[in-house]
């Protein structure tokens, strides 16, 4: 786990100060050593974070033994073992890290190798002889990569934005990415464009070749989310469970890989819990430090689950608590800004940066998490919605109507269910009319500027899967799981994100997600032993729940300021008098989340400008 950065052009002197300079703004992505490689058009610089092969043999940028070949690589492949048996057995290796296994697996075989390949990574492989530089990212994106063409025609690529930003810099906003966030929330169908208007992300699962002369990467796809159609889906039934019991206790296995201590984060949850239990089986009698954020005391107060996992796997856990009800929020939010690159949806993000504080102030380097599941397997209400209402629109109106009781759910959700199954087209363009009502506050400028972005129709339960996967709230999640970590020189991993789990889940039918009332029920039924019984039952869903409303409230005179000053007024963006109005009723004690999410997304894009010297230009 380490940060990279690239330069391909032809002025050299150029290209070694970008290089320097690049890997000490990536100090913290890697403490642990430096590196750099200059060649004819090509500068690279690596920070390493030392997880496989603490020696100086997996020092990097890498060279191969004949000199031909050059990786400045981010991540970690878990089977890389198994790739040096199958795919590099000519090779002669120097080191036990998986960066000389990706190096050598992809001399041998080229970007055929990332088909193989099990993990998460960001890389820059330098052929010297043909003055190409192959560029690649990871299937889920956990990952990043930057890159951005300069004034001299030269291209520039880093594990983070600000090395891609010049000094003194007051870069443009990408004012559509601003937009929709300020009015949803959401910016992840924008897909490769970010929130500076001339910096760009990589997409992942692509791989792209590169010469000099080249004005932009051209990204060639090697996979997509497995999405099997009606006729091609697989009965849920007892081989599924074991087959992805099976692969979820791979995943963890492999993910278990390090030469440095490890833990685990705890919600309480379901995804959070399997996890850590099947960390403790597969751990023997070592202790798992395990941090966990709650709000002591609120309606969100996630407590009583974690002590309940804890006590199923008694005395395997060193449990570190954070309390998020002391949280002050200007004393926090500047960090993660700078930490994120970009404005976020809620302080929860906040809090999960805290869990990485705190894992590295207790000597963890790597941390495995939950995240994922939800996504994988229809956790968010949105999601299993959608699967009652393509069964309506399949025909299974029955086991639909008898989940929708079993789940509670009320007569407007129903009807938006029944609309969706019969109409699905008329329902989809509602919520396209009700996100276009969401601008309201938006200045009549910034009002142009959102995309008007498609959405998945409700009932097609497979486009919402893969929408909530590439365009929505899987690119949030692996790009604040990684910024968090990093930030504090952590790794952060993610079992449910090996994508061998995505070919089981991808396939099976709408019952292996829905059952009885309960959410995610392959989850329950095939990992329900490592579960206490308090969260296998659970049929709510918190995570580090964050009190936003009353964080602004406590801190209502500094939130004012920013969100309605003179430099809030310059950037055009919204209407100030709504967030006066807003604050108005959050210090009189109304419990409008919406005003509390509005004066969020104001206040984050401010300081996020601010970090960043960033202008709006409308």
């Amino acid at each position: 786990m380490c940060g990279l950065v690239a330069y391909s052009g032809s002025d050299a002197d150029t290209g070694k100060r970008f290089i320097e300079r690049a890997n000490r703004l990536l100090l913290h992505r890697g403490p642990d050593d430096e590196g750099v490689y200059f060649g004819e058009g090509i500068a690279l610089g690596h920070r390493r974070l030392s997880i496989i092969d603490l020696s100086s043999a997996a020092h990097q940028p890498m060279i191969s033994p004949c000199g031909r070949w050059v990786i400045a690589y981010n991540g970690e492949v878990y089977n890389h073992l198994d790739l040096r048996a199958r795919l590099c057995r000519d090779w002669e290796f120097r080191s036990r890290s998986d960066t000389e296994t990706v190096l050598a697996a992809l001399a041998i075989n080229g970007p055929t190798a990332f088909e193989h390949m099990v993990g998460m990574w960001a890389l820059a492989l330098w052929d010297s002889k043909e003055k190409r530089l192959l560029l690649s990212r990871d299937r889920y994106g956990q990952k990043p990569l930057y890159w951005r063409r300069s004034d001299d025609g030269s291209l520039r690529f880093s594990s983070e934005i600000s090395p891609l930003l010049e000094e003194d810099e007051h870069p443009v906003m990408y004012t559509p990415a601003v937009a929709e966030f300020l009015a949803t929330g959401n910016y992840g169908h924008l897909g490769e464009r970010t929130f500076f208007r001339d910096i760009y992300a990589f997409p992942p699962a692509h791989w792209a070749s590169i010469r000099a002369a080249d004005h932009a990467p051209t990204p060639q796809r090697y996979w997509r989310f497995p999405i099997a159609s009606n006729g091609d889906r697989r009965p849920y039934d007892e081989t599924a469970r074991r087959e992805f019991r099976e692969t979820f206790e791979e995943a963890v296995r492999s993910q278990l890989m390090s030469d440095v201590p490890l833990g685990a984060t705890l919600s309480g949850g379901l995804d959070s819990s399997a996890v850590l239990g099947c960390m403790a089986e597969l751990c023997g009698d070592d202790q798992i430090a395990v941090f966990t954020a709650q709000s002591e005391g609120s309606a969100f107060d996630e407590s009583r689950y974690v002590k309940a996992v804890e006590e199923k796997w008694r005395g395997r856990f060193r449990l570190h608590w954070i309390r998020l009800e002391r949280m002050i929020l200007s004393e926090v939010i500047d960090e993660a800004i700078r930490a994120q690159e970009e404005p976020f949806g809620d302080p929860s993000i906040i809090a999960h940066g805290l869990l990485m504080k705190a894992a590295r102030e207790a000597g963890i380097k790597v941390v495995l998490a939950g995240q994922g599941g939800d996504e994988l397997l229809f956790g968010y209400p949105f999601m299993f919605h959608s699967l009652l209402s393509g069964a309506m629109r399949e025909g299974r109106l029955k086991w639909a109507i008898k989940e929708a009781q079993a789940f509670g759910l009320d007569w407007k959700t129903l009807l938006r269910m029944g609309l969706s199954a019969l109409a699905p087209e008329a329902e989809r363009k509602a919520r396209l009319r009700s996100r276009l009502k969401r601008r309201w506050w938006l200045t009549d400028v910034l009002k142009e500027a959102v995309v008007e972005n498609d959405l998945a129709a409700t009932s097609d339960s497979r486009a919402v899967l893969l929408e909530t996967v590439e365009r929505s709230a899987l690119p949030h999640l692996t790009h604040y799981d990684d910024r968090s970590g990093m930030a504090r020189s952590v790794e952060g991993r993610m079992p449910f994100l090996d994508h061998r789990l995505a070919e089981i889940v991808g396939h099976l039918d709408s019952k292996a997600f829905v059952g009885g009332g309960k959410s995610k029920l392959i989850l329950r039924q095939a990992l329900g032993h490592l579960l206490p019984d308090a969260v296998l039952e659970r049929r709510d869903k918190i995570g580090f729940f964050t009190p936003l409303r009353d964080m602004l409230k406590a801190e209502n005179q500094w939130v004012r300021a920013l969100v309605t000053d003179e430099r809030a007024r310059s950037l055009n963006l919204y209407d100030c008098s709504v967030m006066d109005s807003c604050l108005d009723g959050l210090t009189r004690g109304e419990r409008r989340l919406d005003a509390a999410h509005l004066v969020w997304r104001a206040l984050a894009v401010r300081v996020w400008a601010d970090t960043f010297n960033a202008t709006s230009l409308i």
